[in-house]
């Protein structure tokens, strides 16, 4: 299984769309954000929004928000290693947020914050969602065996979560090292169990808990 690769972001100079392709509205589109520094933009922005946003001098509400502003000059002033992203600016931030392929931010009102994956505590509120009946783990080999007798556990976060399809979960087993698998999970078998599942994005799914009882088979990754 191929990964894939976060894209160039560019700007549609007759709409004003932040895309993917250097081609919009039938003109040449801006170039606002190059693959290379979309992916260090988008890991530092995950880690400050969900783990460790004091570093950048950044203090969340309740429900995870933060001013855009306050969070690229964070970035830019306060963050360690702020000599590699003086060139971070709002557009990019708001850019990196809305292509994002799995939904990892959200922007309202002039804040930004991440949807799911925070290890700090923070109250955001998520849609029960009756409908799915599959969804996906993704994890270490050599974690399974311990997995199939306690079953899958937030551990440092505050959910459990659960991938839409296979070739996600493949990636964030990647993520873990080791062997990739993905653990099928039966959604229905957590609804009996009164564990309600929720979406946390358009391809992410949470839950506090997912019993042994609920996963239903292993699937390796392919290369």
């Amino acid at each position: 299984m191929v990964k894939r690769e976060l894209r160039d972001i560019y700007k549609c100079r007759v709409c004003g769309r932040y895309i993917e392709e250097s081609m919009h509205c039938g003109k040449p589109a801006t170039l606002l954000l190059d693959s290379r520094r979309r992916v260090l933009l988008s890991k530092l922005m995950s880690g400050l929004l969900r783990h460790f946003p004091w570093e950048a001098g950044l203090v969340l509400d309740d429900e995870g928000w933060v001013n855009i502003d306050e969070l690229v000059k964070g970035i830019r002033e306060k963050w360690r290693r702020k000599d590699l992203y003086k060139w971070v600016t709002r557009e990019h931030v708001i850019a990196v947020a809305l292509l994002d392929p799995k939904g990892r931010f959200e922007v309202r009102d002039n804040k930004i914050r991440a949807r799911y994956g925070h290890s700090i505590k923070v109250a955001v509120k998520y849609s029960p969602d009756d409908s799915i009946h599959k969804l996906y783990h993704g994890t270490r080999r050599d974690n399974v065996e311990r997995i199939l007798v306690e079953g899958i556990k937030p551990m440092k976060r505050q959910w459990v979560h659960l991938s839409l399809n296979i070739p996600d979960a493949c990636d964030t087993g990647k993520r873990h090292g080791g062997i990739p698998v993905v653990l099928e999970v039966n959604a229905n078998c957590l609804r009996r169990k009164n564990l309600q599942v929720y979406r946390a994005s358009k391809s992410v799914y949470v839950v506090e808990y997912v019993p042994p009882e609920c996963i239903e088979s292993i699937i390796e990754c392919t290369r």
